[in-house]
């Protein structure tokens, strides 16, 4: 299935044009994760509650990992 990561600050988004194939949803989690820790990890403070939201290609949103800033 073809699923999309977009990132949704508080006022804005930024869309995942290109996607990925994944053959099971738990591949499409850890990506995600994977995505919301690199995020958090940045230098600023510019993430701190945003969302990694996955959709897959109707648009339909299956779930959202928070990033969390670290500390």
């Amino acid at each position: 299935m073809r699923l999309f990561f977009d990132i949704q600050h508080q006022d804005s988004r930024c869309y995942d044009y290109h996607g990925g194939d994944y053959g099971r949803l738990e591949d499409a989690t850890q990506t995600a994760e994977l995505i919301a820790v690199g995020l958090g990890c940045s230098e600023t403070d510019d993430c701190a509650g945003s969302q990694v939201q996955v959709r897959n290609a109707a648009g339909e949103t299956l779930f959202s990992v928070p990033v969390l800033v670290a500390a």
